[in-house]
């Protein structure tokens, strides 16, 4: 059997973490050029889940509501920088009631199935976009266990979106690429939403199980939905 040595171990993680930097360089060169967007899911009707990477720059969040082409400005209420979650407030009443999915409160086994949504390019592509998951690991690469870290690769601009369990519950919320292994996505545990919530005070109104109408895009400002408007308009 054939054993690498401790040297070129050694070199295969630098190399990794090269690799890592350039394609993050290339994601946020990326991201300055384009309109800033991500996604979220509402936890009541005026509460939502994001990332905070997705909204943590701006002063004013906006929640699009796609069907009807209206964006509605929000608040951060509370952030986490270890899990990446970010605790939204509605501040204008939307024309449409928010739809709201289940979270599950345990936490997943290895090998279970999940399907992520969101919403890639919404004003170019206003579908959702579908991705298959499963849990590969109850940790990211790093050894935080705020994550699971899953095969299949989620799309860039889907982050914060929900992930669903099979009978329709969230489980997790993108995160990001893992930029340390080949075919992987680092998700967000649905029992740190759950842990937020209650350091909040915040309560849990499901009140659909169309999966399909959960996840939400969430733009970085209002000035960006503007200038989209402007751009790609309706």
């Amino acid at each position: 059997m054939h054993v690498s040595s401790p040297k070129l171990c050694h070199r295969r993680i630098i190399m990794k973490q090269l690799i890592g930097i350039i394609l993050l360089s290339f994601f946020v060169a990326f991201a300055e050029d384009d309109m800033r967007n991500g996604n979220g899911f509402f936890v009541n009707s005026d509460y939502i889940i994001t990332a905070y990477h997705v909204v943590e720059t701006f002063e004013h969040k906006c929640y699009y509501d796609i069907k009807n082409d209206t964006c509605y400005k929000t608040h951060m209420v509370d952030y986490d920088l270890e899990s990446d979650l970010a605790l939204l407030k509605l501040d204008e009443e939307p024309v449409a009631m928010p739809m709201v999915c289940s979270l599950e409160h345990n936490e997943l086994p290895n090998g279970e199935k999940l399907t992520s949504y969101g919403y890639t390019q919404p004003f170019i592509n206003p579908n959702l976009t579908v991705v298959p998951m499963r849990i590969r690991m109850q940790y990211r690469y790093d050894g935080n266990y705020s994550y699971y870290r899953t095969s299949g690769i989620i799309e860039f601009g889907m982050s914060g979106g929900p992930n669903f369990t099979m009978n329709g519950r969230i489980g997790g919320m993108n995160k990001s690429v893992s930029l340390m292994e080949e075919n992987t996505s680092n998700l967000v545990k649905s029992t740190e939403v759950v842990r937020m919530l209650r350091r909040n005070g915040v309560a849990e109104y499901p009140n659909t199980k169309n999966v399909e109408k959960c996840a939400i895009s969430i733009l970085n400002s209002f000035e960006d939905f503007k200038s989209a408007q402007l751009k790609w308009g309706k």
